[in-house]
């Protein structure tokens, strides 16, 4: 794989920041942000479920694949540089289930974190 697309919240001050952080680092997987549910998602995207990807992160691989959520945000640390050995580590038996509570629980309450840190302007 040597694309991806990240189709992410704009709405959400989290979101946002995660996209500029992620846009400044140095990748070994070419990403390209799109906002989800946008005419650009939809044009590129037909086959998904646009409503589906306001409620969670969603990448597709440049192969067709798709992933969403926790896997989706586990396949963004494989694309960087410096992050793709603890993409391999959570992914783990181990720790997938852990790494999976944790995604979950930071999208089901992005705006709410959004509002806290700050990140809302």
């Amino acid at each position: 794989m040597r694309a991806m697309t990240v189709l992410y919240d704009p709405e959400c001050g989290l979101c946002r920041r995660s996209h500029q952080w992620l846009a400044e680092q140095a990748k070994l997987v070419e990403l390209t942000f799109v906002p989800c549910a946008s005419d650009e998602a939809r044009k590129r995207f037909p086959q998904l479920d646009h409503d589906l990807t306001k409620t969670d992160l969603t990448v597709i691989g440049d192969d067709g694949a798709v992933y969403f959520g926790p896997k989706a945000w586990l396949m963004v640390l494989w694309a960087l540089t410096r992050y793709r050995d603890w993409a391999y580590r959570l992914a783990r038996p181990e720790l997938l289930p852990t790494t999976k509570k944790v995604v979950s629980t930071i999208s089901q309450n992005r705006y709410q974190i959004s509002r806290v840190a700050g990140l809302n302007g």
